[in-house]
C-alpha cells in the first residue's frame, strides 16, 4: 500500500483513482440487504478531504443530481486531497421518494423516535435505524477535513440557493465552516443561533462541534427535480472544490451574498387557496403583501404582511393551506 492511499469502508483507494463501493446499512424482513452508495476519490496530489451528501431526506433528488454532476467534472488525476461522496445518505428513504422511511415507520412507530436521522447525529450504533445510520455517517464525516450537507425542502416548499451556517462556539471550525460557505457562492447565507436548522443533533451542527466544519445547503424543492436549480448547485460544489485548492482555477461566485441572521415564518390562521404574491428570493419591505388566503368561494380571508424587511427565502408552492401550515418565511438581514 502506498502512503497516499486512502482505505475507507474497506475499500483502497489509490492515488489518482476513483472507486464506487456500498456499505451495509441494515436488513429487511425478506433478507435484502439495504446498502449506502459511496464514490471515493483520492487525488494523485496532497490535500484536503471533503465529505459531500446528499439525500439524507429520501425526497431530496436535486441534492443527488447536484453531487452526480459535481463529481463528474473531478479528474481524480488533477485533484489534489480526496472526496466522500455519499449522494443518498437514505437509501430507505429514498426508495419511497418520502421525507422518511414510511413503511418502516409504520411498521413500529414508537420504537423509531427519532425517526429523522439528519436530527440524530452522532448516532447510536445500537440505537433504532435513524440512529444507526447517523452513527454510519458520523464515522464517515470524521474522517473528513470539511463536509457540506445537501438538501431541498419538503414538498411544498422552496428555497434559493442559501448555505445555513452551524451555531457552535466560536473557535477554529466554525470559522472554517464559514469561509467555506463564502467559498461556495450561493447567493445567500444564514448564520443564526435559533430555528431547527442550528439544533444538538443536526448533521453539520454535530460535524462542525467534532472539528470537522460544515453548513446545510438548501436548494430548489422536495420531490422535484429541478435542472436550473441542479445548474446552481453543481456550480456552488464545484466553487467548494476550487476555493479549498483542490481543483485549479478560481470559484464562480454569483457576487455578493446576502446575509440573513434569522428566519421569520408565517402561519395561517384560516383555510384556503394560498395565493403567493412576490418572487422567491425577493426583498421586502415591512408591510408588503407577501400572500393571501381565498376562500373556496372566491373571498379574501387572510393577508400576510411583511412583519419586518428581510428576503422571501422560502416558500409554499402547495395550492392550498390548513390553519397553522407554513405560508411564508423571511430571512432577517444581518
Amino acid at each position: 500500500m502506498s502512503d497516499r492511499d486512502f482505505e475507507l469502508a474497506g475499500v483502497r483507494v489509490e492515488p489518482g483513482r476513483a472507486r464506487r463501493a456500498s456499505l451495509p446499512l441494515l436488513e429487511m424482513p425478506e433478507g435484502t440487504a439495504i446498502q449506502l452508495p459511496l464514490l471515493l476519490v483520492n487525488g494523485a496530489a496532497p490535500g484536503p478531504r471533503l465529505y459531500l451528501g446528499a439525500a439524507i431526506h429520501g425526497d431530496e433528488v436535486n441534492g443527488v443530481e447536484i453531487l452526480a454532476g459535481a463529481m463528474a467534472q473531478v479528474d481524480p488525476a488533477r485533484l489534489a486531497g480526496s472526496v466522500v461522496c455519499v449522494p443518498v445518505q437514505n437509501p430507505l428513504a429514498f426508495h419511497g421518494d418520502h421525507r422518511i422511511p414510511v413503511g418502516h415507520y409504520l411498521k413500529s412507530p414508537l420504537d423509531q423516535a427519532p425517526i429523522d436521522p439528519w436530527t440524530a447525529f452522532p448516532g447510536s450504533t445500537t440505537g433504532n435505524f435513524a440512529e444507526q445510520l447517523a452513527a454510519t455517517l458520523f464515522a464517515l464525516i470524521r474522517t473528513c477535513d470539511y463536509a457540506i450537507d445537501c438538501h431541498t425542502p419538503t414538498r411544498g416548499g422552496r428555497y434559493p440557493p442559501i448555505t445555513i451556517l452551524p451555531p457552535v462556539a466560536p473557535g477554529e471550525p466554525a470559522r472554517r465552516a464559514e469561509a467555506l460557505a463564502e467559498m461556495f457562492g450561493a447567493g445567500y447565507v444564514m448564520k443564526t443561533a435559533t430555528g431547527f436548522y442550528v439544533r444538538d443533533g443536526i448533521l453539520a451542527v454535530e460535524a462542525t462541534r467534532a472539528g470537522v466544519p460544515a453548513f446545510t445547503f438548501e436548494i430548489g424543492e422536495g420531490g422535484r427535480l429541478e435542472p436550473d436549480m441542479v445548474a446552481e448547485g453543481i456550480r456552488c460544489v464545484t466553487n467548494a472544490f476550487h476555493g479549498l485548492g483542490m481543483l485549479p482555477g478560481p470559484a464562480r461566485p454569483p457576487g455578493q451574498a446576502v446575509r440573513m441572521k434569522e428566519f421569520l415564518g408565517l402561519r395561517a390562521s384560516r383555510g384556503g387557496i394560498l395565493h403567493t404574491e412576490v418572487a422567491l428570493g425577493a426583498p421586502v419591505r415591512q408591510g408588503d403583501v407577501l400572500a393571501r388566503t381565498v376562500s373556496v368561494y372566491g373571498d379574501d380571508v387572510e393577508v400576510f404582511r411583511a412583519p419586518a424587511d428581510g428576503i422571501f427565502i422560502r416558500s409554499t408552492t402547495l395550492s392550498t393551506v390548513t390553519t397553522g401550515e407554513r405560508v411564508v418565511t423571511l430571512g432577517i438581514l444581518e
